[in-house]
């Protein structure tokens, strides 16, 4: 009778099998780190466009709660950015409003009147202005610098 040599198969089965799962283990742990990175530079990026951008008020004419503001913007950035969020505030009150968004670009180095904006408060006397940029997804990423403006 032949006997067969069944250990030798059972190595090479094994040897491949591992080889297998290692490749499978190092492509999930690929794709994770992956995703990490590139959220990180997603942030990173804005990050550097919001340093190289100011929009602020530069006039202000409030009568009865509305207002209309110029505002200006400057800074070497010169990315399109997706509008503006407007906080107005009641000194004398302590009050401020709801945030107001200005959708829409302002040219580097120009400037731009939003009219008739209601405030909802009596007497404002103050305005800040917070820059945003849209993500890929269509989200709006705010910069977490902000101007002040007193009228």
């Amino acid at each position: 009778m032949k006997r067969e040599n069944k250990r030798g198969l059972s190595t090479i089965v094994i040897t491949l099998i591992l080889i297998l799962l290692s490749i499978v283990a190092v492509g999930i742990v690929w794709v994770v780190i992956n995703n990490v990175i590139k959220t990180g530079t997603g942030g990173v990026d804005l990050g550097a466009k919001c340093l190289g951008v100011l929009v602020e008020a530069t006039a202000s004419n409030c009568a009865a709660g509305v207002c209309d503001v110029t505002l200006s913007r400057s800074g070497t950035e010169t990315d399109a950015i997706a509008g503006v969020k407007m906080v107005f505030r009641d000194s004398t009150a302590g009050e401020s409003s709801d945030v107001i968004g200005e959708a829409g670009n302002i040219e580097a180095l120009a400037g731009k009147t939003v009219a008739d904006v209601d405030t909802g408060l009596t007497a404002p006397d103050k305005v800040e202005v917070t820059v945003y940029f849209e993500d890929a997804s269509g989200n709006e990423q705010l910069c977490s610098q902000a101007s002040s403006f007193e009228f």
